[in-house]
């Protein structure tokens, strides 16, 4: 048999990788780029339409552009709402969408002269209008039951000798003094003045209004900033104003108070008297007189981690979504739990990820965001009754087109026989009896880990905040190995407790023998490993480097190298005393599983990439182990990214981030390549 060159190689392809769609087109970091998100989903009260917001990256603006739309329940086409107006979207897209009780009017989050305010359009459409004019902006609110007023959280604004003294350059920053914390304000609508409720010297997280429009109960705290939720009291207070009264007040996390419809009872999120973030966050009930004795939990038995739930109109059941339940470790279900008992029923099956709930009125339907696996995520309406789940969008039918890698669950015996969970990437059409580079992606944390969707850590957020673009990677020939080490997500209480004063040693050891596992299938080249990951991932990565000699490549992103650095130096510092202790009481151990006392054992290349403006990781951090590296002469490539935080917000930063990573990769690991393939494909 005679063959051209062209086609020598598409079926050398062919035999190696399986089969093609010659039609379809490859993952690149700028097909990835491209990807919309929806960024909110609301479902009126009568239960007929659904507004959204979907977020799209813009090169231009150099931000997630984020515009509202709406659908009928029973589907159609959407109808773009906004034009003119801009969605809050800095540094992320957070519409705080909502219908007005009444369901007349539909309301976001907007910008007035680059100032987010609450804006509020006819829920026919038409043109937006603002609400409030705070000076400092709003980004959190909500409607009173009767439609006549918002509550809002903001700052108190600055006096007028504050002003006077930034204007003349002479202001001074006093540290923990005359700080200005959200409290929450009442305004009427249209039209009203702003008046606040709150005190001013405590730190308001959340808020929910009394289904008579007569108070409001609301969680808050003695500190600001990243501690603030972890140590918070629910307080209910009068909506005409005066003392508040607390209603739960213990250690811990007590936050995202909402009443009953009936009023009777209050529902909250709380670690249950348990101090400091190792925790689960339970689902709580409390009767809102007082009566009836402690709170009771609802979820206990399942040790979950709840971030977004919602009452049942009859005030007998709550509806609920998980961000850690270990039977179910890659997904997200929205479940319903009774509030006489921990008996919970799941109400969206299948392999798949779900935010942004919101019920009808009458408790009939729930519209959501569900994420499945090879997806970006669709508004999805689920009638309660018969459980029939309905997709209303396809927010990126290109997706059709996308050579995709197969993403597939797996699971390992660890060094101790403890069964380690993960997902595992491969190329689209790859074949088993074929060897390829492996990447390991470490996830943050330390609680974090690992979903469904094109972007497996970040399936909550607009994606392209992920620096690794796992599938452009996988299209480049590569696989991509998620572990679930324990210490993050999957495991319950007990796994995140793993590794107090233990960072780096069985979440490291259960790392390697998920690459021995994937080796072992055959799949995982032994001589072409990488491994990535940042902040939490990012202490990984350089951890693992330190230890083994057994990868080829490394990057590693808003990463730890110096816990005692961290303590100091991270707004979010405090955290290591809860893992290790203070810095002056345990100096050694914090030294000890700190990366940068083993640096010189570093033999993989490494790239390191962070954020100039990173107050989670701070730039130091990175600094320092790049200072220590290039004094040993190691091989090391260091990028800072300007006006970069914790994550990069920008889409053409993230981007370069994306590119950069990738053709690091290619670099020291070599994937194979196909370019006749890729030629055939274009044609």
């Amino acid at each position: 048999m005679i063959v051209n060159k062209k086609s020598w190689w598409v079926l050398v392809a062919t035999l190696l990788l399986g089969p093609t769609r010659l039609d379809a087109q490859e993952v690149t970091v700028d097909v990835l780029m491209r990807l919309r998100s929806v960024s909110d989903v609301q479902i009126s009260p009568d239960g007929k339409q659904i507004a959204y917001v979907v977020s799209t990256p813009s090169f231009e603006t150099a931000a997630h552009e984020a515009i509202l739309y709406r659908i009928p329940v029973a589907g159609g086409t959407p109808l773009r709402l906004t034009y003119r107006t801009r969605i809050f979207n800095r540094p992320l897209p957070s519409p705080w969408l909502r219908w007005s009780p009444d369901g007349s009017l539909i309301s976001f989050i907007g910008y007035v002269d680059e100032t987010p305010q609450v804006m509020a359009m006819s829920s026919n459409g038409g043109e937006p209008w603002a609400l409030t004019s705070v000076k400092g902006g709003v980004t959190r609110y909500e409607w009173s039951p009767d439609s006549k007023q918002i509550a809002f959280v903001a700052s108190n604004p600055p006096s007028a000798e504050e002003e006077r003294r930034k204007k003349e350059k002479s202001y001074v920053i006093s540290v923990d003094r005359d700080q200005r914390i959200p409290r929450i304000w009442l305004q009427e609508i249209p039209g009203g003045v702003p008046r606040s409720l709150t005190p001013a010297d405590k730190t308001v997280l959340d808020f929910h209004w009394a289904p008579d429009g007569k108070g409001l109960v609301y969680a808050a705290s003695d500190e600001s900033g990243f501690n603030a939720s972890y140590n918070s009291v629910v307080y209910a207070i009068s909506s005409a104003g005066g003392e508040p009264h607390a209603i739960v007040r213990q250690p811990g996390t007590n936050r995202m108070p909402q009443y009953s419809p009936d009023g009777r009872s209050i529902a909250f999120i709380s670690s249950g008297g348990r101090g400091g973030m190792i925790n689960a966050q339970d689902l709580y009930v409390v009767a809102a007189d007082g009566s009836g004795g402690p709170p009771r939990g609802l979820t206990l038995s399942r040790e979950v981690w709840v971030n977004e739930y919602i009452w049942a109109p009859d005030s007998r059941s709550i509806l609920y979504i998980p961000l850690e339940l270990g039977e179910r470790m890659f997904e997200q279900a929205i479940y319903h739990v009774s509030v006489n008992g921990e008996r919970s029923e799941v109400v969206t099956p299948g392999h798949v990820v779900n935010f942004s709930l919101s019920l009808s009125l009458d408790g009939r339907r729930i519209a959501y965001r569900s994420v499945e696996s090879r997806t970006m995520g669709d508004v999805y309406v689920t009638d309660l009754a018969d459980g029939r789940a309905v997709k209303l969008t396809d927010i990126n039918p290109d997706l059709r087109k996308l050579n995709l890698g197969d993403l597939e669950a797996v699971h390992w015996k660890s060094f101790d026989g403890k069964e380690i969970w993960g997902l595992l990437l491969t190329p689209f059409g790859y074949r088993r009896d074929q060897r390829i580079p492996m990447i390991v992606y470490c996830h943050g944390g330390p609680i974090g880990g690992y979903t469904y969707g094109l972007f497996p850590q970040f399936a909550h957020r607009v994606g392209q905040v992920d620096p690794y673009p796992v599938e452009a990677m996988a299209a480049a020939g590569m696989a991509i190995l998620f572990p679930m080490p324990r210490g993050g997500s999957g495991y319950g209480v007990e796994g995140f407790r793993a590794i107090i004063n233990r960072w780096g040693e069985d979440d490291y050891k259960d790392i390697m023998a998920g690459v021995d596992y994937v080796i072992a299938r055959g799949i995982a080249d032994p001589d072409r490993l990488g491994v990535m990951g940042a902040s939490y991932g990012g202490y990984m990565t350089d951890w693992i480097v330190t230890q083994t000699g057994r990868f080829k490549a490394a990057s590693t992103a808003a990463s730890i190298c110096d816990l005692i650095n961290l303590y100091y130096f991270s707004d979010a510092g405090d955290f290591i005393v809860e893992y290790f202790g203070l810095p002056w009481e345990k100096t050694a151990s914090l030294i000890q599983h700190s990366p940068i006392t083993h640096v010189r054992n570093v033999s993989t290349p490494i790239l390191i990439q962070h954020g100039e403006s990173d107050n989670r990781v701070p730039l130091s951090q990175a600094q320092e182990f790049y200072k220590a590296l290039k004094a040993l002469n190691k091989i090391v490539e260091f990028d800072i990214y300007p006006r970069g935080g914790h994550v990069n917000y920008e889409p053409p930063l993230e981007r370069e981030y994306m590119l950069r990573n990738l053709k690091w990769f290619q670099r020291w690991l070599k994937p194979d390549s196909r370019p006749e393939l890729t030629k055939e494909r274009k044609q």
